[in-house]
């Protein structure tokens, strides 16, 4: 039943890519599925020792300090784990769709394409979810600007306390305070993309003499990112790194055609999102030390989602460009359901 649910939540996202009533639904649905999985679902018993042990560890000890601090918070408002997960749940929905609400007209479609992938390892890894959906609420504090300064400072620092918050949900959102700070500094540079390229390279170079590892760790340090930065990966990472590369390519595509058709304001959003998205190619190094860093992916995904829908459904013509788009997006879809074993994740979140 829940699968054809989903399946009708992507064609309607399809159909009506802007529709409020459809969003509402989206949301509904895709809260429900994700806080009422049963104890079968991927990594539910690691979380529930986590909740249930989370008074016995203080905050300042805990490799998720904030996590842990909401933990006990529900704990002491009397949660019992599966209502905490429900509130959770409904919380990272709402969160996502706020941040993508302020940069698409199209949320109904780009969540369409979140049902396929990444979906299902969203909800199983319920800390990473909550993690990404405050990143991506914080999103357009970064990425739209204001004519006037001081309402451009305040944005851009509440991008960084929210961001900041995030990392103490988990580790990884390190990575977009980094490539924030990057692209605040240089993405007035003509070379902006060459900076880009050049730490990518730096850091490839790092990976494979360990200090990437180390630098990683000095950062931030869990037992879960010692696992991930302790080994490397062979070269399957290759067509992780491609895939990587055409998740950049297809948004400067999308920004590049979209700024084409649109008013200046939209055309200065879409500038920043393609420059934001450079960011994407800073992953690749990380992937040779642990395929598991292509989470940062999800983040970049949805930008995409929402480029293509602009792209798309944006002056209403189907030309023989856009059929090339749409199958270019369906084999990206394709192998990333595929590669990260998205149908038997799905499974075992079905009541």
């Amino acid at each position: 039943m829940i699968y054809i649910i989903l399946c009708l939540l992507i064609i309607l996202g399809i159909v009506f890519p802007r529709s409020k009533y459809v969003l509402i639904f989206d949301v509904l649905v895709i809260s429900l599925i994700i806080g009422l999985r049963p104890f079968t679902a991927t990594d539910y018993t690691n979380y529930w020792v986590e909740y249930n042990t989370a008074p016995l560890i203080q905050a300042s000890r805990a490799d998720f300090s904030g996590y842990n601090i909401l933990m006990r918070f529900c704990q002491y408002l009397g949660l019992t784990f599966d209502q905490f997960i429900f509130v959770i749940a409904f919380l990272s929905v709402i969160l996502m769709v706020t941040g993508m609400l302020k940069l698409s007209r199209y949320v109904p479609f780009a969540l369409s394409i979140f049902l396929i992938y990444p979906f299902a390892h969203e909800a199983v890894q319920m800390r990473t979810f909550l993690a990404d959906s405050i990143v991506w609420c914080a999103l357009p504090m970064l990425l739209i600007d204001h004519q006037n300064k001081a309402k451009n400072i305040q944005s851009k620092s509440m991008f960084f306390i929210l961001t900041y918050i995030a990392t103490t949900i988990h580790t990884l959102c390190w990575f977009y305070i980094i490539v924030a700070i990057l692209y605040l500094l240089f993405r007035n540079s003509k070379k902006y993309l060459t900076v880009i390229f050049t730490i990518a390279g730096l850091m490839l170079i790092l990976a494979h003499t360990s200090l990437l590892s180390v630098a990683l760790t000095s950062v931030s340090s869990s037992d879960k990112l010692d696992h991930w930065t302790e080994g490397s990966t062979g070269l399957g990472m290759v067509i992780y790194a491609v895939i990587s590369l055409l998740i950049f390519i297809m948004i400067k595509y999308s920004t590049n055609s979209a700024m084409v058709l649109e008013g200046k304001i939209t055309k200065q959003l879409n500038q920043n999102i393609q420059k934001f998205s450079v960011s994407i190619l800073l992953i690749i190094p990380f992937l040779t030390l642990d395929i598991t860093f292509n989470r940062l992916w999800r983040v970049f995904l949805e930008i995409l989602y929402l480029v293509s829908a602009e792209y798309l459904y944006g002056n209403g013509k189907l030309s023989g460009k856009k059929i090339l788009y749409i199958i270019t997006l369906i084999i990206i879809m394709i192998i990333m359901f595929l590669l990260e074993n998205e149908a038997n994740i799905l499974r075992t979140i079905m009541v």
